[in-house]
């Protein structure tokens, strides 16, 4: 899907709104138009393009969007270094703060797959049932976040030994998740209710049930930890969540339907916002 259009659209929304959005306490946004490594990735597969991507330096995992496998990339070369089969129907995946490992959550199989990244095959799989969708990993690397499309629920899985160290009610059809950089608010995106769940991780509960656009896909924080971003593929448009209100202080509309939406630092105290 072409992403620029809507990228530009989003652009001009931010900054020209940015005095009435973010006041003078919030620090500024800027947006990329386009995500590189996606355009990229997207050049190498061709007709069958990237449906998520998760980055370890030049190496990128990539879940296409036909075949139950995930792809490994070179991003430097522009090349496929190897394709490794895992569950049926993958739908989101993740890499371990280390670069050792990649998870990938199955939907239809109800299972996680975790690859080897130096082997590159499958050296364990988790069965957790209920249609595993999203996936998050912790800002200290130590817990991995995933949501049940099927269950309306999280679990919280260990790295180190792949424990489940929690499961965790939230709204209905949880598609996504993500956290503040803290790692105290994960931040569940219920596609089914319209809603984001916001989970108190070190209580391991449910604090607020914030509503948001039609058929939310996925959320992201910025890196101070103020606002989350939710792209409503329903309503065409993105939710600015307030982090201290624990409420939606502004919807940006689109022209299209968002799907992914992310937030990049770019090491100038300037974040980044991506929708595509």
């Amino acid at each position: 899907m072409p992403t620029g259009k809507r990228s530009v659209i989003l652009a001009l929304l931010l900054l020209s709104g940015c005095g009435g959005l973010f006041g003078t306490a919030a620090e500024p946004v800027s947006v990329q138009v386009g995500y590189k490594p996606f355009g990229i990735a997207r050049q190498i597969l061709q007709d069958n393009p990237p449906m998520r991507l998760a980055l370890a330096g030049t190496t990128a995992y990539a879940i296409p969007e036909e075949g139950d496998e995930v792809v490994v990339l070179d991003l430097e070369r522009r090349v496929v270094e190897k394709r490794i089969p895992v569950g049926k129907n993958p739908m989101g995946l993740v890499v371990t703060a280390d670069h050792r490992f990649t998870w990938v959550t199955n939907h239809h199989s109800g299972d996680v797959s975790v690859i080897d990244n130096a082997k590159g095959e499958v050296v364990k799989t988790l069965a957790l049932g209920e249609n595993p969708c999203g996936i998050a990993l912790s800002p200290d690397g130590k817990r991995i976040y995933i949501t049940h499309h099927g269950g309306n629920k999280i679990s919280v899985v260990r790295v180190e030994d792949y424990e489940t160290v929690a499961v965790i009610g939230v709204g209905t059809g949880p598609m996504a998740v993500t956290l503040t950089p803290d790692g105290r608010l994960a931040y569940v995106v219920n596609e089914a209710e319209n809603s984001v769940s916001v989970v108190d991780t070190e209580g391991y509960r449910e604090v607020q049930r914030i509503p948001v656009g039609l058929a939310p896909k996925s959320a992201a924080a910025t890196t101070d930890g103020q606002w989350v971003y939710v792209a409503n593929s329903g309503s065409n448009s993105v939710s600015v969540v307030d982090v201290r209100k624990q409420a939606v202080v502004k919807t940006l509309p689109l022209d299209r339907s968002p799907v992914r939406v992310e937030v990049v630092s770019s090491g100038t105290g300037r974040d980044r916002l991506v929708v595509w």
